[in-house]
């Protein structure tokens, strides 16, 4: 059973380098020019006929180039006059605790809505952020203005 497997390998690898040969001498032969015949006397003389191209024409259409940036936008001067903001104590939260771990800080907030457990980059709400978490307690930024302290609630 081993001599039939290794005789019919060894006659497919043959094979196959005979095609490969077969195909290597085509692609590499000059392409033949088909020459008109001679005509009579008189007739017209034309120019020789051009070789026809073997390159496919591109499936997905043409290369475009890349399209224009659109222009930036303009920056948008803050308003002057802007109104102060509420003081943090107006959101409804109060700093009840801090836990510090080996994969970061985390910052235990009390809502009438609800307690919340916090890191940095979290959002409170639209627009404001916790930036910061040390032992002084936990520093909020709204609206990418200066961070705030939000101090631990005193105990009464």
């Amino acid at each position: 059973m081993r001599l039939l497997s290794a005789t019919v390998t060894v006659a497919m690898l043959v094979g196959a380098a005979l095609s490969g040969f077969a195909l290597w001498t085509e692609l590499s032969a000059q392409p033949v020019t088909n020459t008109p015949a001679p005509k009579a006397v008189g007739a017209e003389a034309q120019p020789p006929r051009q070789a026809t191209s073997r390159l496919w024409p591109a499936l997905f259409g043409e290369p475009q180039p890349p399209a224009p940036q659109p222009p930036a936008p303009q920056p948008v001067e803050p308003a002057r006059n802007a109104p102060p903001k509420p003081p943090l104590s107006s959101l409804g939260y109060s700093l009840s605790g801090v836990v510090t771990t080996d994969t970061g800080t985390w910052a235990l907030l009390s809502h009438p809505a609800g307690g919340k457990l916090v890191k940095v980059g979290d959002a409170l709400e639209r627009g404001v952020e916790v930036v910061r978490i040390d032992a002084e307690g936990l520093w909020l930024s709204r609206d990418g203005d200066a961070p705030e302290l939000l101090a631990f609630a005193e105990a009464n």
